[in-house]
C-alpha cells in the first residue's frame, strides 16, 4: 500500500514538473538584491521601491512579500493601477530605530506556473528623519492649446524632517511624454513644449524627492482641456491589388481623412516599402491620390508587393504610419531590365570620342527573342546617344560643362522595345567631370603699375588677376611672381592672390623712373596643373601729393583731386560772394534811399511806401531863408530843364509842393 502511494505521488511530481516545462521560464526580477531607506517618522503609506520584474513567456504573475525578518514587518506589495507595475509600499508603519534599524524583506513573483522566484531587499530605518510633502498628491487642470512652452504647472513642496539639504527632486510620466519637465532644486515642474502638442488628456507626473538617504515619491496628476484633436485617415489600413502592366500615371487609391477641429489644415507624408521602390508611387497631398509615377511601370517579376505607408499631421498631432498594402497581379509583359538604376561617369568630350557601356542586362518573360535600346526624350538626352543593340553611350554633341555651359549630371530613362512593342524602362544617372583644358589666361601681355614716395608698406598697388574658363578646382588658381632684378623682390612681391604688394617704401633707396619687370605665372588646380604667365613693371615715380597707386586699369580724372583747380574754385566762389554783397547794398539803398545822393531821402521806386520815415525837426529860421525842396517821388529832375528848378511849368498842380 505504502508503495502505491509513493509510485502515484512520484507521477504527480513528474506531471507537474512536466507541466511546469512547458510554461518555460519563470519571472525575472531586475535590481534586486538592493537596499533602500526609510525615515524613521514615516506613517504614511509610501512607495518606497518599484519592483522590476519580467516574465519570457509573458505569463500573468503576482508579487507579494513572503516574509521578513524581523517578521511582522510593515510593508506590502502593490500593484499600480495605472503604470501596472508592482511596488513595495509601507503599511500602517511605526518605526523604532532602537530595536529594528533594519528590516530584509523577501519578495515572491508567481506566475501560477509553479515558477515562484525571490529577491531580497534590504530596508535601513533613519533614525529620527522623514521626507514629507505639502501639496501632492494633487491634480491640476491646464488649457492645452493657450499653455505655451516654459509655462508653470505646479510647484512640490517637500520637507526634511532633520533639515537634510539639499533636497533633489527628479519625475517620470505615464504615460510617457516629454511635455514635462522639473526643476531638480525647486520642485517647480514645467511645460517643456507648447501643450498643443499633447494627445494624452492626463498625465500622471510621478515626483521623487531626495535628501541623498531617503527617498519619497508621489503623483501629480496633470489634467488637459480644450485638447487638440488628433487627425486619423477613415480608409487605412487597407489593400488593394493592380496589374503590372497598369499604365503610368493611373490613379491607384485615394487616401481620406479626418479631424475634428473646425478649419484644422492637415498635412501627409508618403513613404514606400522597399525604399527602392519608392520612386514607382506619386502622393498628390492635395487631392489625396496615389498614382503610378509618370515613367514607371510595375514589374510583378522583381516585385509583387509594396507598402505604401501615410501620415497626417494638424501640425500639433501626427497620426500614422499607416499601411496601404498595394499588390501587383502578373500579366505577360514587356522586356525590362535588371536594375531599376544604373550610374555611368564620363569625361567631357567631343562627340563620339568617349563611351561607356553600362551593361544593361534586359530580359522578357513573354519569351521575346530580341529588343532595341533608346533613350526617352528630354532632360538632355539629345546630347547622348546609345547603341540600340549593345546599350553603349557615347556624346551626341561636343560636351563642355565649363561654368554650367551643359549639365555635370543627367538622369536620363532608357527604353527597351521588344518585337511585341512592348517596352520597359529603367534610369540612368550619367555624371560628367570636367577636364582641365583651359590655362589661366592674362587680359594683357604687359601691364603696369605705378608707385610713389607716398606708398605704406604692405599696401596692394595693383592686381592682375587672369581668368580660367574651367570649373570646380580646375578653374582654380594661384600666383606667383620672379625678377631678375634685385630692386624689384627687395620693394615689391607678388601674391598667391595674383597681387602685386609693396613691400618697403623705395623712397630714397631708387631713382625715380625706375621700373622693376616681374614675370607673373599663374597655375591652376587641375590635373595635370596649366600655367600662364604675364608681365608686370612696376614703376617708381616721384609725385607732389599722396595718391593712390595706379592699378592696371586706366584712371580716370578728378576735380576735386586737383589742388590747383580747387584753389581756383575757392578764389571764384569768394570774388563771387563779394560782389552779390556790394549788389545787395545797393538794392536796400535803393529801396530805402533812392538813387539821389543828397541829404534827402529820394524813395522814387515806392518801393518802401508802407514805411513811416521819423519826422525832421524843422529848424529854427534867423534869417529868411528859402522854401525847402519838397520831396519828389518819382524821377522829375528827368522832366527838368537845365536849370533844375522849374518845376512848375512840368509839374501839374496836384503834385506841386506846398510852401514850407
Amino acid at each position: 500500500m505504502d508503495s502505491l502511494v509513493i509510485s502515484a505521488l512520484t507521477l504527480i511530481s513528474v506531471f507537474y514538473c512536466f507541466l511546469s516545462g512547458t510554461h518555460g521560464a519563470a519571472p525575472q526580477f531586475a535590481g534586486l538584491p538592493t537596499s533602500v531607506t526609510v525615515g524613521e517618522q514615516e506613517t504614511a503609506d509610501r512607495l518606497i521601491y518599484t519592483l522590476t520584474v519580467t516574465d519570457a513567456d509573458n505569463d500573468a504573475f503576482n508579487c507579494d512579500i513572503l516574509s521578513s525578518n524581523p517578521a511582522g514587518a510593515p510593508f506590502r506589495v502593490l500593484k499600480d493601477p495605472v503604470t501596472t507595475k508592482f511596488g513595495v509600499y509601507t503599511n500602517g508603519a511605526t518605526f523604532n530605530f532602537g530595536t529594528d534599524p533594519q528590516y530584509q524583506l523577501t519578495v515572491q513573483c508567481d506566475d501560477n506556473t509553479g515558477n515562484t522566484p525571490t529577491a531580497v531587499l534590504s530596508v535601513d530605518i533613519l533614525a529620527g528623519d522623514k521626507i514629507t510633502f505639502s501639496n501632492i498628491p494633487t491634480t491640476t487642470t491646464h488649457a492645452a492649446l493657450t499653455t505655451l512652452i516654459n509655462s508653470a504647472i505646479f510647484d512640490v513642496d517637500a520637507t526634511d524632517l532633520l533639515n537634510h539639504n539639499p533636497l533633489t527632486y527628479t519625475m517620470t510620466s505615464i504615460p510617457t511624454t516629454t511635455s514635462f519637465k522639473i526643476d531638480a532644486t525647486t520642485g517647480a515642474i514645467t511645460t517643456a513644449r507648447d501643450l498643443k502638442f499633447e494627445t494624452n488628456a492626463a498625465i500622471d507626473l510621478y515626483v521623487t524627492v531626495s535628501d541623498g538617504s531617503i527617498s519619497v515619491t508621489e503623483k501629480v496628476r496633470v489634467q488637459l482641456t480644450d485638447l487638440n484633436n488628433v487627425p486619423s485617415f477613415t480608409n487605412l489600413p487597407a489593400t488593394i491589388s493592380v496589374n503590372e502592366d497598369t499604365s503610368s500615371g493611373t490613379v491607384l487609391y485615394t487616401v481620406t481623412s479626418y479631424d475634428a477641429d473646425p478649419g484644422a489644415t492637415l498635412s501627409y507624408t508618403m513613404t514606400v516599402t522597399p525604399s527602392q521602390y519608392s520612386g514607382l508611387f506619386t502622393f498628390a497631398t492635395n487631392t489625396l491620390q496615389l498614382s503610378l509615377t509618370a515613367g514607371q511601370t510595375f514589374d510583378y517579376e522583381t516585385r509583387s508587393s509594396f507598402t505604401v505607408s501615410f501620415t497626417v499631421t494638424d501640425t500639433m498631432a501626427t497620426t500614422g504610419p499607416i499601411d496601404l498594402t498595394v499588390n501587383i497581379n502578373n500579366i505577360n509583359e514587356a522586356c525590362y531590365f535588371d536594375k531599376s538604376y544604373y550610374y555611368v561617369s564620363l569625361a567631357e568630350a567631343t562627340a563620339g570620342s568617349v563611351s561607356y557601356n553600362p551593361n544593361f542586362l534586359v530580359r522578357d518573360y513573354d519569351g521575346a527573342a530580341s529588343y532595341s535600346l533608346s533613350f526617352a526624350s528630354g532632360n538632355n538626352s539629345n546630347r547622348f546617344s546609345i547603341d540600340s543593340s549593345s546599350g553603349i553611350i557615347s556624346f551626341a554633341t561636343d560636351y563642355n560643362i565649363d561654368n554650367g555651359a551643359m549639365p555635370s549630371s543627367v538622369i536620363l530613362t532608357v527604353v527597351c522595345t521588344d518585337p511585341t512593342s512592348k517596352t520597359g524602362t529603367s534610369k540612368v544617372e550619367i555624371t560628367i567631370t570636367d577636364v582641365n583644358d583651359n590655362a589661366p589666361s592674362f587680359a594683357q601681355s604687359t601691364y603696369t603699375i605705378t608707385v610713389d614716395q607716398y606708398d605704406a608698406a604692405g599696401s596692394l598697388m595693383g592686381t592682375v588677376a587672369p581668368t580660367d574658363p574651367d570649373s570646380g578646382v580646375n578653374g582654380e588658381f594661384s600666383c606667383s611672381g620672379s625678377s631678375t632684378a634685385t630692386s624689384a623682390t627687395t620693394y615689391y612681391s607678388i601674391g598667391a592672390d595674383c597681387g602685386v604688394y609693396l613691400l618697403s617704401s623705395p623712397s630714397g633707396n631708387l631713382d625715380y623712373g625706375t621700373i622693376s619687370r616681374f614675370t607673373i605665372t599663374a597655375v591652376d588646380k587641375g590635373s595635370p596643373a596649366l600655367t600662364g604667365t604675364t608681365y608686370v613693371d612696376v614703376i617708381y615715380r616721384e609725385t607732389t601729393t599722396t595718391t593712390t597707386t595706379t592699378t592696371a586699369a586706366p584712371s580716370t580724372y578728378n576735380f576735386w583731386d586737383d589742388s590747383g583747380a580747387v584753389a581756383a574754385f575757392s578764389i571764384a566762389i569768394v570774388l563771387a560772394a563779394i560782389m552779390l554783397a556790394v549788389l545787395l547794398y545797393y538794392l536796400l539803398r535803393c529801396c530805402f534811399t533812392g538813387m539821389c545822393c543828397g541829404p534827402e531821402p529820394c524813395d522814387f521806386m515806392e518801393c518802401c511806401r508802407g514805411y513811416e520815415r521819423p519826422r525832421r525837426v524843422q529848424r529854427r529860421l534867423v534869417t529868411p531863408e528859402k522854401p525847402k525842396r519838397p520831396r519828389r517821388d518819382d524821377f522829375d529832375y528827368w522832366r527838368e530843364d537845365s536849370d533844375y528848378g522849374s518845376l512848375e511849368k512840368y509839374e501839374p498842380p496836384s503834385r506841386r509842393p506846398s510852401p514850407a
